[in-house]
């Protein structure tokens, strides 16, 4: 008889249910309300904060509601308009319907770029292709998309969560904002969930007077979970499963990643996984074969930065929070140049996603990153 394996509860990837999930009751319940009450709304935060989880969260909750359907694309790796068709009829070919009748759909509904329905070969999963040549021919099929959408929507109210939305702000063709805005608004039974994580892009597309989606949806900026809350969830998920951990590694666990969700997650799963009484020993040793595990990546990014810029970044990872980087004492320690010099080098960290600011303070973006830079001398 095969061994019976235990699922790791400190899920990395995906959604596997609420008993899973820690907490966000206030967000999810933030964004149903405004589903219910005809608001779209925009979910912006760090990457790896559990914004993905959060939405697929609320969508199971909405799935117990009567005439209410969910649709879910993440664009971040399109690159152009074609790539969001792609993945928006993707979404919607996975739609609750019977296969032939979805076949039917969208073999009827395209007049002018026929549709290639195939399994994708990661996931098994129906999935849609267009092989779109011009501006012309993009803009039908999107409308021809959103024609689905809108009939589908008169016999439920279908809400579309889009991940990673700041993406179509790098796509090539002029004027997709104000395209996809324009069809957006021809859906009166249709809620969308925008999701992002970059605040900068984000704030210019929702709050600038001169874009098409201005004011268009509530804001939502998603931080950490409770530390408490997140403590009681690590000791729990132990406990039901007959380990133990003792109070003073859970806190360090949260300590140690930030309360940053990805990676608390992926400390605890490796802590899980190595023994069935938790304590410090054990956590050093986790944390230490994940350090070592990503190096190898770590050293790589060396090469991408200038000396100054490498330097700069250990810095930040020694001082973990430190708001005055342009400061004598702070260039004088570090070995840095000058405060100019500082000034150009944090702009090119932010620009490159390896740090980021909140309030006034700057952090390596990558917690585990930002770990194994505090172990390298400066």
């Amino acid at each position: 008889m095969g061994k019976f394996y235990t699922m790791n509860p400190f899920i990395l990837r995906g959604y596997h249910g609420s008993k899973y999930f820690c907490d966000r009751e206030k967000e999810t319940g933030t964004i149903i309300n405004a589903i219910r009450n005809g608001r779209d709304i925009t979910l912006v935060s760090l990457r790896k904060m559990g914004k993905t989880g959060l939405l697929l969260h609320t969508f199971e909750r909405l799935k117990k509601e009567k005439n209410v359907e969910t649709v879910y694309l993440d664009i971040y790796h399109t690159e152009n308009l074609n790539g969001f068709i792609n993945q928006l009829a993707t979404a919607l070919f996975r739609m609750k319907k019977s296969f032939g009748g979805k076949m039917k759909e969208f073999l009827i509904n395209f007049r002018f770029v026929r549709p290639v329905i195939s399994l994708d070969h990661l996931n098994g999963m129906p999935s849609v292709t267009f092989q779109i040549a011009d501006e012309k021919e993009a803009r039908n099929t999107l409308d021809e998309l959103f024609a689905i959408l809108k009939e589908r929507s008169k016999h439920t109210l279908v809400v579309i969560g889009i991940d990673e939305f700041q993406q179509i702000s790098n796509y090539p063709e002029p004027n997709v904002e104000a395209l996809i805005r324009g069809m957006i608004q021809t859906l009166s039974n249709v809620r969308f969930v925008f999701s992002g994580s970059n605040k900068t892009i984000l704030s210019r597309m929702f709050g600038d007077a001169t874009r098409p989606f201005y004011q268009s949806t509530e804001m939502m900026f998603l931080s950490e979970i409770n530390a408490a809350v997140y403590g009681t969830f690590i000791k729990a998920q132990f406990t039901k499963n007959l380990k133990e951990i003792d109070e003073e590694t859970v806190t360090e666990i949260i300590d140690w990643c930030r309360c940053h969700t990805w990676y608390v997650q992926y400390l605890g799963n490796k802590l899980f996984e190595t023994t069935q009484k938790a304590n410090q020993e054990n956590l050093k040793n986790s944390r230490q074969e994940i350090l070592r595990s990503l190096e190898p990546f770590y050293l790589g990014y060396r090469n991408l930065l200038t000396r100054h810029q490498w330097q700069l970044l250990k810095a930040i990872a020694h001082t973990d929070g430190s708001n005055m980087l342009t400061s004598g004492s702070f260039i004088r320690k570090y070995k840095l140049t000058n405060a100019s010099t500082v000034k150009r080098g944090v702009d090119s960290l932010l620009e490159k996603e390896m740090i980021y600011k909140r309030d006034d303070d700057y952090f390596v973006y990558d917690v585990f990153f930002s770990r194994w830079l505090e172990m390298q001398d400066v």
